[in-house]
Parts: structure tokens; C-alpha cells; sequence
């Protein structure tokens, strides 16, 4: 099973015409729709496992503090927090309209984890995945992901205003006021895929009585920091040196062998691998928005 066709349909064509270049509303054959349903969001809520950070929520003025939604509990003795308490949480969203957002659904549920994977392999990308379920009412802040992003709407509708790509490449993935003019202004149905490249603008409002939801695959793009550090494992590994060289003639073969050991952990990297490796781990530390 070719889980990133079930998402675009053609994968030649999609490389080809969107990727990376421009946003695009996808209607594939068989989207993957039954990964999650907004019935498996309620057991969720109701099953009483859900902690933070793995789950948030939010309202038009921001995130809800965790306290309001999540009271310490009590287990074998011990206080613990950050769990979701059901009666709460539906509270918030009957009554402010509250957003619930589930964070890296692929580390914690199997069929959602064997689509990112699936995904991200076919793509040479690291990928995670994230739920939003909103009611009517509630737009996004205009904003920029920090990857490339597919959005399956898997109920109800949400209305999606995209536009361009930064020009600067000191951009950060937090709201932009100013983000020129709309590329792609439509309605995602259920078993429609949007995609979004790498850091374009975009904003979202739920539209209809039916609460929207949707799944949010991130494809993380590298960036220099994960250049940085994959390079830095690479000459870091295998790499046995003595603490503490006792005069200055071992500190001198010390210093020879470490410059062995990184010429030769050198002459074997291309940019092409060091990328592709960069890329196949590049985690961000800002859940998408």
C-alpha cells in the first residue's frame, strides 16, 4: 500500500506540479480517512488517558491554561498532572468554542503512526502528525508551518485561505501579519487532501454545524541546525580519545587522531547524504500551529 498516493492520488504528477512549489487541493481515489473518526476522538476524550502535551486546548484568545481542563489526580499514591479531565474538556467546547488540538499523534496511535510513516519514507522526511477538531467560529491566526504539511479533512468542512512561501530565510513558524496576497482561498470536504509547501502562509476557520476534523501531516524540511548536529554525530561517532592525556606529547596524538578521525569521517559525507540524513531527523521543538 502507497500511503502518500491514498493522499495525492498521482505521486509523479503531485513531485512534479505542487511539491514544493505551490499549495493545491487534492481529491484522491482512496483517502485514509478511516485512520481516525471524530467517534475515536470522543473515546478518546472519554477514556481519561489523554495527558498534555500530547493534547491541548485552545480558544479565539489563545490556549486554555492546562489547569482549567486538566485537575491533579490521584494514582497509586502519587499526584499527576496534565491529564484531561472529560467533563472539563467538553465544557470548554460546548461553551467557548474550544479548539482541541492532539499533538504527535504517530508516537501514540498505531494507524495514524503507519501513515506518517509510510509518508515520510516515500519522502525521505521526517513526519509527524497532528489532530484538530473545531467548531464554526474559530479562525486561525494567519501563520507558518515549519514543514510541508498535508491536510486530510476527515469530517466537516473547514475553509483554508493559503498563500505565499517566505522571502527571507531567517523566517520563524509563528503568526505573520503582513503575508502578501492569497494563492488559494477553498473549502476542504471530507476525503479532500489540501497541501501546504514548506513555510507558505496559511489560515483555517471550520465552517458548517458539523464540527471539522482534520489531520495534519508534517513533512519537517532540515534546516541548518540539523546540518549542525548530524554532521556533529558523524564525527563524533566511533571516535575513542583518552580523557585525560598525561604531557603534552600524548595531547599532541590526541589531537592528531582526532584530525585523522574527522578527515576520514569527512572525505565519506556529501552534502546530498548529510542533507538526507539532516532531513530524515529533523524534529522541530514547536508543535505546528
Amino acid at each position: 500500500m502507497d500511503r502518500l498516493e491514498r493522499c495525492v492520488a498521482d505521486v509523479q504528477s503531485f513531485l512534479h506540479t505542487h511539491w514544493q512549489q505551490g499549495p493545491a487541493l487534492l481529491r484522491p481515489a482512496d483517502p485514509p480517512t478511516e485512520v481516525l473518526s471524530a467517534a475515536d476522538i470522543d473515546g478518546l476524550i472519554d477514556g481519561g488517558l489523554l495527558r498534555v502535551p500530547y493534547a491541548a486546548l485552545y480558544s479565539a484568545a489563545g490556549p486554555i491554561p492546562e489547569e482549567r481542563y486538566c485537575p491533579p489526580r490521584l494514582v497509586a499514591g502519587r499526584i499527576l498532572d496534565g491529564c484531561l479531565d472529560p467533563v472539563r474538556v467538553r465544557s470548554l467546547i460546548r461553551e467557548e468554542n474550544a479548539t482541541l488540538q492532539l499533538r504527535y499523534v504517530n508516537h501514540w496511535h498505531a494507524p495514524v503512526r503507519a501513515l506518517t510513516a509510510g509518508i515520510g519514507e516515500r519522502l525521505g522526511r521526517l513526519a509527524e502528525a497532528f489532530v484538530f477538531q473545531s467548531h464554526a467560529g474559530h479562525p486561525s491566526a494567519v501563520h507558518r508551518d515549519d514543514g510541508d504539511v498535508l491536510v486530510i479533512q476527515l469530517s466537516g468542512t473547514k475553509r483554508w485561505q493559503v498563500y505565499g512561501g517566505p522571502a527571507d530565510p531567517h523566517w520563524q513558524p509563528v503568526p505573520d501579519a503582513d503575508p502578501g496576497p492569497v494563492l488559494l482561498d477553498t473549502d476542504v470536504r471530507p476525503g479532500e487532501v489540501l497541501y501546504v509547501p514548506d513555510g507558505f502562509a496559511h489560515a483555517a476557520c471550520a465552517t458548517g454545524p458539523e464540527p471539522s476534523l482534520h489531520l495534519t501531516v508534517v513533512l519537517r524540511e532540515a534546516r541548518v541546525r540539523h546540518l549542525r548536529d548530524e554532521l556533529g554525530a558523524r564525527l563524533a561517532a566511533d571516535l575513542a580519545l583518552p580523557a585525560r592525556p598525561l604531557d603534552d606529547d600524548q595531547l599532541t596524538t590526541a589531537a592528531a587522531a582526532l584530525l585523522d578521525h574527522f578527515r576520514a569521517r569527512l572525505a565519506g559525507t556529501t552534502p546530498e547524504s548529510l542533507v538526507g540524513a539532516a532531513r530524515r531527523a529533523a524534529h522541530s521543538s514547536r508543535p505546528t500551529a
